[in-house]
């Protein structure tokens, strides 16, 4: 199926725009299960919120930072303010194996690629369920790079090359952002997922030109095969609730139809939860069942 990029792109930027719901047939299963108000579940809490921690850390301070460092004070400051205003749980090497990785993907964001991060540090109290640390970290920022270019190879289901760049929310010629990159592969990921490509993966194989000090992206994109929906089926509701799912047996599958729909029944559930959404995938005919099990609400 050809399968024009640009209305890829289009169909992500108006995403929320597009919720009409599609009354469709379907195999279902009934249960005697009511619906309470807009969704079947409520929404589910952060498990910060929820979740009490066995052992907290707090950082008292970050007594030194050594190495010569590039980046302004002012956006140390706030980086390490960030650091300690938080607590964090695990034990000592835990905690500070975590704040490495938080100043890493800090500088990394700042376009410092090849930052090397190391602590050091010690215990001020310590009690049963209550830990109070300083550090001294050691950074080496190395170079800052930006963006090169990005291209893309093994992309037969979107040809459009363009449609796919607009999918990373980078320039040519920005800081080279870790983050933003990750975002802009979590797009091509969706928008592969909208058009039915269930399994699609992606590698961003790295060319870093020192002299420019740039890193361009070649994106290798294994899409695999696209998918329609054979079934689907819904456990622990009523009927109706399917109403609300914009997608029917034949059709090929989206995973953007899905999302809204199990974001509208289960507030904060992942659509990839194995419990609550099964897919049946058959390879050989390219097709998927779909089961929606809403017999028990995530535990908060």
């Amino acid at each position: 199926m050809r399968c024009l990029g640009r209305a890829v792109v289009l169909a992500l930027a108006c995403a929320t725009a597009c919720q009409t719901p599609v009354h469709a047939q379907s195999s279902i299963s009934q249960s005697n299960r009511d619906a309470e108000g807009s969704g079947i579940c409520p929404p589910v809490r952060s498990s910060q919120d929820s979740q009490p921690s066995d052992h907290e850390v707090s950082i008292a301070g970050i007594l030194g930072v050594s190495g010569p460092l590039q980046m302004p004070a002012s956006e140390q400051d706030q980086i390490f303010a960030s650091i300690t205003q938080r607590s964090y749980v695990g034990s000592f090497d835990e905690v500070k194996e975590e704040v490495e990785e938080r100043l890493r993907d800090e500088w990394q964001k700042r376009g410092f690629f090849k930052v090397q991060v190391s602590s050091d540090g010690n215990v001020l109290t310590m009690s049963p369920v209550r830990e109070r640390i300083v550090l001294t970290v050691h950074i080496e920022e190395g170079l800052q790079y930006r963006l090169g270019q990005i291209a893309f190879k093994n992309n037969k289901a979107i040809t459009d090359a363009d449609a796919l760049r607009n999918l990373f929310p980078i320039k040519d010629g920005d800081i080279f952002d870790r983050d933003t990159i990750s975002k802009g592969i979590k797009n091509l990921k969706e928008a592969y997922g909208q058009l039915g490509y269930i399994n699609f993966t992606s590698i961003p194989n790295t060319t870093i030109n020192e002299k420019a000090r740039t890193i361009s992206l070649d994106i290798d994109v294994d899409e695999g095969k696209q998918f329609t929906v054979r079934s689907i089926d819904i456990e622990g509701a009523p009927a109706q609730v399917l109403k609300d799912l914009a997608l029917a047996p034949g059709q090929i599958y989206n995973e953007h139809l899905v999302e809204l729909f199990l974001q509208k029944h289960l507030p904060g559930v992942d659509v990839d939860n194995p419990k609550i959404q099964h897919r049946s995938l058959d390879e050989r005919s390219g097709t998927v069942a779909l089961t929606f099990d809403f017999r028990q609400c995530p535990t908060e």
